[in-house]
């Protein structure tokens, strides 16, 4: 993802998550540095989904009580941790970890992606993933999802915000593959990328060992990144 703004730019590199049901993030929230940690959270299953979050310090003494976040099916959910545990007891400041875990009888997996953020600046965060193998992406469409399918739980496009996506095929033939944009309740999201302005790319050939980049460009064909 790239950020513009009065204050220069920004970019972070993210790597599609695994699906999961148990998974843990380091968290630095401060008020005054304007530290805190961006989530966003999807759920590709047909089912809703209710995920429990699980605050701790740095000596692993849980903070406040665990908060419960509603994911409806197909659809996404983005938000800071402030966000998540404000009107709590725990303190303004925080550094410890958060713990997303998958609740009730379901254990339906979600895919999970952190940011690091201390004002306009962001960095990725890793994802320690608790859960194992919770196996592969599910059909959310006709071709869309299914085995071989990753999911990027977030995609950002307009108020100064633009995502670049590279493929890499690592194998010795042709691969085709299509990308799919989603909007934050699960419709299509249009875009423009490549000088092509649609919400399905389709028909995408990368040769054995190459690399085909998706990104918002200018007239010369140049993007931000």
């Amino acid at each position: 993802w790239r950020r513009g703004g009065d204050a220069g730019t920004t970019q972070a590199g993210v790597l599609p998550p695994g699906l999961t049901t148990n998974a843990v993030l380091f968290v630095d929230s401060k008020g005054k540095l304007s530290k805190n940690l961006g989530l966003a959270m999807v759920n590709p299953n047909s089912s809703n989904v209710n995920v429990s979050m699980l605050l701790r310090d740095s000596n692993g003494s849980q903070l406040g009580a665990t908060k419960i976040v509603n994911i409806p099916s197909h659809q996404q959910v983005v938000t800071f941790v402030t966000q998540i545990f404000s009107g709590t007891s725990i303190p303004r400041d925080v550094t410890g970890t958060l713990a997303i875990t998958s609740a009730g009888s379901s254990n339906l997996p979600v895919s999970v992606m952190g940011l690091r953020f201390r004002g306009s600046n962001f960095s990725t965060v890793p994802i320690t993933d608790l859960s194992g193998n919770p196996g592969p992406l599910p059909t959310i469409a006709t071709g869309v999802g299914g085995t071989g399918a990753v999911l990027l739980p977030q995609f950002v496009t307009g108020g100064g915000w633009a995502t670049e996506l590279v493929l890499m095929n690592t194998g010795t033939g042709i691969i085709t593959v299509r990308v799919d944009l989603f909007n934050s309740s699960g419709n299509p999201l249009s875009a423009t990328l490549n000088g092509h302005n649609a919400s399905s790319f389709t028909n995408l050939n990368i040769p054995p060992g190459g690399v085909l980049i998706l990104a918002p460009r200018d007239s010369d064909g140049d993007d931000d990144f």
